[in-house]
């Protein structure tokens, strides 16, 4: 990866984690107190810092060699860019795509669900 889109990864990822660290790891330590903040820090440095590479906890080559099948709705907002949805797509052996945006307007919302449902009945274990 370039030192660009390194810097644009961990740009991105600098976001969730100090929310993460913020919100959702107090509550979580709170409820459990079997978790420590600093397990939480462990968990999300490893989750959004340790070799960005692609997208979360992930590398390309995992996403080249997945032959789980996988559905991407694609989204374009910072943390979902939609070249990462695409690049994903065109490197999941087994990847479907639905349309884009699927969102908006929210008549399309059923058609992706549609797409969901019928993703789901094709590739349920026997």
């Amino acid at each position: 990866m370039s030192a660009r889109n390194n810097e644009r990864v961990q740009r991105c990822n600098r976001i969730p984690y100090e929310g993460n660290m913020k919100t959702w790891g107090p509550e979580l330590s709170k409820r459990r107190p079997d978790i420590t903040m600093e397990m939480v820090d462990k968990f999300l440095t490893r989750m959004y810092r340790t070799n960005p590479d692609f997208v979360f906890t992930v590398t390309r080559d995992f996403v080249r060699n997945c032959q789980t099948p996988v559905l991407i709705l694609p989204d374009d907002i910072p943390a979902h860019p939609y070249a990462v949805a695409m690049e994903a797509a065109m490197l999941a052996p087994k990847a479907e795509v639905s349309m884009f945006p699927w969102k908006e307007p929210k008549e399309r919302i059923p058609l992706a669900v549609r797409q969901i449902r019928s993703f789901l009945r094709a590739h349920r274990p026997a």
